[in-house]
């Protein structure tokens, strides 16, 4: 009996008698990419780099995958299109001006940050960079917009105004360097 409640007494100090917690795991870290790797979806004729250590989660119909890390997310969408594309400096600047009074649209507290046309070999796209709100929830955002191939492909990456500048810089910009569009493989 003296030998039992010794051994009760030593698993008591052992366990700490419950008053050492272990802290929860914080969910809204974002944290570094660790490294890119490349995603392809061929029947989308899309391919990019996409943080390496974010987990993915599969698309249904036009969303191809996200990728999330805390409270950021990269979505990548695709969308056939049957009109002309833009093409030319001229048809993306149209482009660009529609897309920003669609987005201020859906999100009136919508501020634009910066813009810029992208034409280099195969990729013909807008990028917006600004901040408003989604759900309730204040953030900042850096989508592209690429055009080719009969589609519209979509590349929105954004997070908590508070954490952007650093993912914007870790994350966002060198996965947004990175689309390229060809065609979709049936």
């Amino acid at each position: 009996m003296r030998r039992a409640l010794t051994c009760l007494a030593v698993a008591a100090l052992l366990s700490g008698c419950g008053n050492d917690r272990t802290p929860p795991p914080d969910i809204g870290v974002i944290r570094a990419p660790g490294g890119l790797r490349t995603v392809q979806f061929p029947k989308a004729g899309v391919w990019l780099k996409a943080p390496a250590r974010w987990p993915r989660s599969p698309g249904d119909g036009r969303r191809l995958a996200t990728f999330s890390a805390g409270e950021a997310q990269i979505a990548i969408w695709r969308y056939p299109r049957s009109e002309p594309l833009p093409e030319t400096r001229a048809q993306l600047h149209a482009t660009r001006t529609s897309l920003i009074a669609q987005v201020k649209a859906r999100d009136p507290t919508f501020e634009l940050g910066s813009s810029r046309l992208i034409r280099r070999s195969g990729l013909r796209a807008v990028e917006l960079v600004g901040a408003g709100t989604a759900q309730g929830v204040q953030r900042s955002m850096r989508s592209l917009h690429a055009y080719g191939h009969k589609a519209e492909v979509v590349v929105d990456a954004f997070a908590p105004t508070k954490d952007f500048s650093r993912v914007d810089e870790q994350t966002f910009r060198p996965v947004l360097r990175s689309p390229k569009l060809m065609a979709a493989r049936r």
